[in-house]
């Protein structure tokens, strides 16, 4: 009779410590691994040829290898030490530390304005070092180009930075985003001197006093082609308006020192410019002592009593006339009623002094290069200045005017540093390197006489 088939029966293998232990080999630690030691010794060996190996090109500048030991070009302002590392880097494989730029270069601390120079501004993060914003190595570009980034790392939160900054924005990440309009904007021109852009630039062309009208932006304005910015240079009446206002300061009201008299100085405290009118009737009464016995005026046939008389009233009345004239052009002071009529007409608000005869900056924190923007029309940008006819009309330009230009570009005009300096070049020091380093950098010898 056949076997029955069925399943097969599982006997499960006991694992117990008597058994597990005959399988060790008690006499295993006097024998040394040699399999194990061998292999060791391979894998490290191995690894200290592959090293050896990779290090040949590396070393010797051999192949790719010269080509991974390249540090990378630098900026074409540098490329005088481009061979010569030790110039910069003073310690080998560190970074390039201040006192290494500072050899030729003087850049001043920030903030670059003194406006933010005062006692009262803490700033309670240190400045980053200089190699860490101008950052070699990567070809020519100018290193004075910054990336917007090392700018808003605090400036996207100066509270963070500083404390009492009196400006319009705390957080600035971007422009025109979250960037304030200028300071400009919103304030008046409380300047002392009267000015009617429109009446200078009228729409019809006409004539006054033999000038021709409308005048050119330029007329007024020169620009100083010698600086860099082509910044406007101090307006003056000397310079820019005494061709056709000089008449104002001509002062004979009678008409009797002839036409070369010369008009009466501009700019001067009274005293100097009564000593000047009575020095020019003096004179005349001294070459022409005739002259007292013709009458004063047309509508006047007596002429005055005597020398003395006639003195008194020309210098009077031709004083008065002169110092009346100075409110077309310049704002008086209210005067107190008790003040003698003599120091009434000539108290004229405000006087620049000659050091600083162009007022304060409108844009404490910003540059702006009327270089780079020679290209463009004045009215482009100033195009409130042919219908200004308030003087207290500031007509610089707001952001608005800057946009369609620096903020479409998604290039360098868009740059914070376009616009705003980190160094105040003012306080900047020009440094001039030893002859013998210079050229022991060039690997030149000097020239012998």
């Amino acid at each position: 009779m056949p076997k029955e088939e069925g399943p097969l029966e599982y006997k499960p293998r006991v694992r117990d410590t008597k058994r597990l232990a005959k399988r060790i080999d008690l006499d295993y630690v006097k024998r040394a691994a040699s399999t194990v030691s061998r292999r060791k010794r391979w894998i490290w060996g191995t690894m200290v040829f592959l090293l050896v190996l990779i290090s040949i090109p590396l070393g010797f500048g051999i192949g790719p290898g010269k080509r991974i030991l390249e540090s990378g070009p630098v900026s074409s302002a540098h490329a005088l030490y481009e061979t010569k590392c030790e110039s910069c880097h003073m310690k080998a494989f560190q970074s390039v530390s201040n006192e290494a730029c500072k050899q030729c270069h003087d850049g001043a601390a920030h903030p670059a304005k003194t406006v933010d120079d005062s006692a009262t501004v803490l700033h309670s993060a240190p400045a980053p070092r200089c190699a860490e914003c101008h950052i070699e190595h990567r070809g020519k570009p100018q290193l004075a180009d910054v990336a917007n980034g090392f700018c808003t790392e605090c400036h996207a939160n100066l509270k963070l930075h500083a404390t009492e900054l009196k400006v319009k924005a705390h957080e600035i990440k971007s422009f025109p985003g979250s960037h304030p309009d200028f300071s400009t904007v919103g304030q008046i021109d409380m300047r002392p001197v009267k000015l009617n852009h429109a009446a200078h630039m009228p729409v019809e062309p006409k004539t006054v006093r033999g000038i021709q009208l409308p005048m050119t932006c330029s007329g007024c304005h020169v620009l100083d082609l010698n600086s860099l910015t082509n910044a406007p240079l101090p307006m003056t009446f000397d310079q820019d308006c005494r061709r056709c206002h000089e008449v104002e300061l001509d002062f004979d009201t009678f008409a009797v020192l002839g036409p070369n008299a010369r008009p009466a100085p501009h700019g001067v405290d009274k005293a100097t410019i009564d000593k000047f009118v009575r020095k020019a009737f003096q004179d005349k009464l001294d070459a022409e002592p005739e002259i007292v016995r013709r009458p004063l005026g047309k509508r006047n046939l007596v002429p005055e009593a005597n020398a003395n008389a006639w003195f008194d009233r020309v210098v009077r009345e031709s004083e008065s006339m002169l110092y009346d004239k100075c409110r077309y052009c310049h704002m008086k002071e209210p005067f107190e009623t008790e003040e003698p009529m003599e120091n009434r007409v000539h108290r004229i608000v405000g006087r620049y002094s000659v050091d600083k005869i162009d007022g304060e900056p409108w844009l404490p924190r910003g540059e702006f290069s009327h270089k780079s923007h020679r290209a463009e029309e004045c009215s482009s940008c100033h195009s409130t200045a042919l219908t200004s006819m308030k003087t207290e009309d500031v007509l610089i330009p707001g952001m608005k005017s800057c946009v369609p230009c620096h903020a479409q570009t998604a290039g360098h005009l868009d740059g914070c540093s376009t616009c705003h300096q980190y160094h105040n070049r003012s306080l900047e020091q020009e440094r001039r390197r030893p002859l013998q380093k210079l050229m022991s950098a060039l690997t030149l010898t000097p020239i012998e006489k």
